[in-house]
C-alpha cells in the first residue's frame, strides 16, 4: 500500500484496502454483525467487524494524510549553509496544496464506487470525525441515509446526526422530510440546543415545507405547516421572555436557572405565562402571551398597558425629558405597531388618557406634541386621533383640574389641528374625505371656543386655526 501512495497510486489503496477486507471476512460476518445491532455475545462477529474496520482505516487514513497536505503552508527553501541551489526544507514528496485536493477527491469519488456497505460505514463516521461534514452531504450513495437515521436514534451526538439528516434531505430536495427533522429538533429536550437554534430550526422547517413541491406532501403539510407558524409565534415570545429576564434579572441564581431552562425546551403559552412572564412581571411578555392565545380581558389589557408605561418611566427617570421622551416614544411606537391592528390589544381610548396623564404627571417638561407625534407615527388616522381627544375633553376628567393643566387635552387638539392646517397631506384620501373632515374640524372648534369663553389661554391659537 506505501509503493501505491509513494506513486500517486490511490485507486489501488482503496482496491488493496476493501480485498484485505473481504479477505479477512470471507463470510461477511462484520456486516451481519452490525446490522445486528452490534451483540455482545457474537464475539466471532466482533472480531470480523473489527478487522474490517482496520482495513478500512488504511483508506481513511490516507485521506487524512492528503487532508492534512491540502491545508499545509506552502513549501519555501531554507536558509543556505552554502553556496549553491536552494535546499527544500520540507519532505520532496510533500503534494502542493491544489494536488492533495484533488487527489482527496478522487479518492472519495472512488471510495463511493464501493458496494461494501460496512466500508460507507466507515467512511462516513470519519468524514464526520474529520469535521468534513460538507463533503459527507455531497455523497451520493443509498446508505447514507440509512446511516444517518440510525444514528440518529442513538442517544450519544443525536442532535448533530439529527441536523446532518435534515441537511441530506435538503440537499436532495426532500423538503417535506427535512421540515419533520427540523420540527423534531426544534422540540427536542436538550442543552446543546439553544432557544435561539430552536426558532431557526421553526423557521427552516416553514420554508421546507413550503418548498415540498409533491402533491402529497402538500395536503399533508397544510396541517403540519399551521402548527409550524404557532409553533413560532410561541418560540419568539419565549424568546422575548429570555431576553427580558436576562437584560433585568441576570445577575440572580434563580433567573441564570430559568433562562438554562427557557434553552432546553420549547414551552407552551399556558407555562410561559404562569412560570415566566407573570412570575417575574414581564408585562409586554404578558401582553404578547394573551394575544397570541387570543385571550379577551379588556381590564387585564389596560392593566398591562399602565404597568408598561409606569416601567418605562420609572427606567429612565434619571434622563433628561428629551431622552425620556425619546425612549418611551421608541416603546410605544413598536408596541403600537404590532397591536394597533387588534383594537382589544390596543385600547386607543384607555391608552391615550394614560400616555397624555403620564405626560401631564410628569416632574420634566415635556412637549406638549409628544402623544399626538408618537400616536401618528404608530399609524393612528388624523381622523380617528381627533375623534378620541374630542371624546377625552368631553369626558372631563378631573386628574386634568387636579395637575393644574385644565387645558391640556385643548393643546393637544391645538397641535393635531396645527399639523393638518400646514399639511394636509397628512390625510392622504380624496377631497370629499377631507372636505368632511375639515368641517368635524370646524364644528369641534366652535365647541371648544363656547368652553373657553370664560378662559384665555388657547383662544387667540383656535382661533387662527379656525
Amino acid at each position: 500500500m506505501k509503493l501505491c501512495t509513494a506513486v500517486r497510486f490511490y485507486e489501488g489503496v482503496i482496491e488493496l484496502c476493501l480485498t484485505a477486507a473481504d479477505k479477512k471476512d470471507p463470510q461477511g460476518l462484520g456486516p451481519h454483525f452490525y446490522k445486528n445491532g452490534e451483540p455482545e455475545e457474537d464475539a466471532v462477529g466482533h472480531q470480523a467487524f473489527q478487522e474490517r474496520l482496520n482495513s478500512y482505516k488504511c483508506i481513511t487514513d490516507t485521506m487524512q494524510e492528503l487532508v492534512n497536505q491540502s491545508k499545509a503552508a506552502p513549501q519555501s527553501p531554507s536558509v543556505p549553509k552554502q553556496p549553491g541551489p536552494p535546499v527544500m526544507s520540507s519532505d520532496p514528496n510533500m503534494l502542493s496544496n491544489e494536488d492533495a485536493t484533488a487527489h482527496f477527491e478522487l479518492m472519495l469519488e472512488l471510495a463511493q464506487r464501493s458496494r461494501d456497505e460496512l466500508f460507507h460505514i466507515a467512511l462516513y463516521n470519519w468524514l464526520i470525525q474529520a469535521d468534513l461534514t460538507d463533503k459527507l452531504l455531497e455523497v451520493n450513495s443509498l446508505y447514507l441515509e440509512d446511516h444517518l437515521m440510525r444514528m440518529m436514534k442513538q442517544d450519544q451526538n443525536k442532535v448533530r446526526y439529527m441536523d446532518l439528516l435534515w441537511r441530506y434531505y435538503e440537499k436532495n430536495q426532500s423538503f417535506s422530510k427535512a421540515a419533520h427533522v427540523l420540527a423534531r429538533l426544534a422540540d427536542m429536550h436538550s442543552s446543546e440546543i439553544t432557544l435561539q437554534q430552536r426558532l431557526e430550526y421553526i423557521s427552516r422547517a416553514i420554508l421546507s415545507a413550503k418548498s415540498s413541491t409533491s402533491a402529497i406532501s402538500q395536503a399533508t403539510n397544510g396541517e403540519f405547516l399551521h402548527e409550524l407558524e404557532e409553533k413560532k409565534e410561541v418560540a419568539r415570545i419565549q424568546l422575548q421572555i429570555q431576553d427580558m429576564l436576562s437584560k433585568q434579572y441576570s445577575h440572580h441564581l434563580a433567573v441564570q436557572t430559568a433562562l438554562s431552562r427557557l434553552d432546553s425546551e420549547l414551552m407552551d403559552i399556558t407555562k410561559l405565562y404562569g412560570e415566566y412572564a407573570d412570575l417575574y412581571k414581564l408585562s409586554e411578555c404578558k401582553l404578547a402571551i394573551i394575544h397570541c392565545a387570543k385571550h379577551s380581558d379588556p381590564i387585564l389589557v389596560q392593566n398591562l398597558w399602565q404597568e408598561i408605561i409606569e416601567k418605562e418611566l420609572n427606567d429612565s427617570v434619571a434622563m433628561n425629558s428629551a431622552d425620556q421622551m425619546r425612549t418611551l416614544n421608541l416603546k410605544l411606537v413598536s408596541l403600537g405597531k404590532i397591536y394597533m391592528g387588534t383594537p382589544r390589544y390596543f385600547p386607543l381610548d384607555y391608552n391615550m388618557q394614560g400616555f397624555e396623564t403620564a405626560q401631564v404627571c410628569s416632574s420634566e417638561n415635556w412637549d406638549v406634541s409628544f402623544v399626538t407625534c408618537t400616536m401618528r407615527e404608530i399609524g393612528i388616522p388624523l381622523p380617528k386621533l381627533l375623534d378620541v381627544y374630542d371624546h377625552l375633553f368631553k369626558t372631563r376628567d378631573p386628574v386634568w383640574q387636579r395637575e393644574k393643566r385644565p387645558l391640556h387635552l385643548l393643546e393637544c387638539i391645538y397641535v393635531l389641528l396645527s399639523a393638518y392646517v400646514q399639511d394636509p397631506t397628512l390625510l392622504p384620501v380624496n377631497e370629499r374625505v377631507k372636505r368632511k373632515f375639515t368641517n368635524i374640524c370646524l364644528d369641534n372648534i366652535c365647541g371648544y371656543l363656547v368652553e373657553l369663553q370664560s378662559l384665555s389661554p388657547c383662544i387667540a391659537r383656535l382661533e387662527r386655526v379656525h
